[in-house]
């Protein structure tokens, strides 16, 4: 099963309990439910993708469906970056497989998000989900709430850089990435803005590289967009 710390959010507070109560695991939820009050318990599901789907509460009781956000996680659960390109593109994927289905869960969700947050919280905020196979016959199945993100989540940033500043039909990926060793990231940036240089039309990314922050021999983490 895995084990999450109820505050918390992309990918942090995970314990993957793979079959064994340890002493370690033991002394973490118990820390946690120190801090937090409790500890929450899932299986494992044989995970296909990651998505979510954005909304904006005015605070009023009315909800606003943003759009799908269609993302990438590390094999244990981190956020590593986002899909980019238009809403059909994005979601041409669940309508092959769940065909009506999606659009009523997109449609259910909504109405839970507006009775539970809608005079409550005003802002954005991401439900994210999961696509996995049945263990029972291997069928697709979505998981409709993994956790809910009071926030302006990665995935709205995705969704606003696909909406503003991609051409039209373009195509990527927005991603975060690490890397401990000094000057790497630096060596990697120089790399892809030689090799995927930059094409705009129109005012708009067409192909390319694009850092979303300073990049120097010092930086350990970046942001950026790479459009193909």
């Amino acid at each position: 099963c895995l084990l999450k710390a109820p505050l918390s959010g992309s990918g942090k507070g995970l314990n993957w309990c793979k079959g064994a109560f340890t002493p370690l695991i033991e002394r973490w939820c118990a820390r946690v439910i120190e801090q937090q009050g409790g500890v929450v318990g899932e299986p494992i599901y044989n995970k296909v993708e990651d998505f979510a789907m954005e909304f904006y509460s005015d605070g009023n009781g009315n909800v606003r469906y943003e759009g799908l956000s269609v993302f990438g996680a590390e094999k244990k659960g981190a956020y590593s970056g986002n899909v980019l390109g238009e809403q059909a593109y994005l979601e041409s994927f669940f309508v092959e497989n769940f065909g009506d289905k999606f659009q009523q869960l997109k449609e259910a969700v909504g109405e839970a998000i507006r009775q539970i947050y809608g005079n409550i919280y005003t802002g954005y905020l991401g439900v994210d989900m999961l696509v996995y196979r049945r263990k029972t016959n291997g069928e697709f199945a979505i998981h409709p709430c993994i956790e809910v993100n009071m926030r302006y989540t990665m995935g709205m940033v995705a969704l606003r850089i696909s909406q503003k500043y991609l051409a039209p039909n373009a195509r990527g990926d927005m991603r975060i990435t690490y890397t401990n060793k000094p000057g790497e990231a630096y060596e990697q940036h120089c790399f892809m803005k030689k090799a995927y240089p930059l094409e705009m039309k129109d005012g708009k990314i067409r192909e390319g590289y694009i850092s979303l922050c300073p990049v120097t021999r010092e930086t350990k983490y970046r942001a950026y967009i790479l459009v193909f």
